[in-house]
């Protein structure tokens, strides 16, 4: 902390801290439009990427509900029920929401397999 001899000391050391704030400012203002191109650029750049990553997401999601359905019911119906036994055991532990919900997500996946199955055509006899 500064220590002043009189007011005037005071006044001046003042001035001096207001001056280098203001130019700390100015220096600042003048890097905004360096900094918002450089924001703008690296938006075009995640939004040029999007629907190839999104893409490549489902790609990835159905190859997994199809490898899903292809599992049997009881081994289906066992990963759900484990999921449904985490959510539920860290719900009751006082867990976050969004940590029980990523405990109950996997039974919800498992049963949309279970659920989306191809139905064979009823035969004709």
């Amino acid at each position: 902390m500064d220590t002043y001899d009189s007011e005037l000391e005071l006044n001046e050391g003042v001035r001096g801290k207001i001056a280098r704030a203001r130019n700390s400012a100015s220096r600042a203002m003048a890097q905004l439009p360096a900094l918002a191109g450089k924001t703008r650029a690296g938006a075009v750049q995640v939004a040029d990427h999007l629907p190839g990553a999104f893409a490549q997401a489902g790609k990835g999601a159905r190859g997994a509900v199809t490898k899903l359905q292809t599992m049997p019911d009881s081994g289906l119906r066992l990963l759900a029920a484990g999921s449904v036994g985490l959510g539920t055991g860290l719900r009751l532990a006082g867990a976050p929401r969004l940590v029980t919900l990523a405990g109950f997500a996997p039974a919800s996946v498992f049963g949309f397999a279970i659920l989306s199955r191809p139905h064979p055509a009823p035969s004709k006899t």
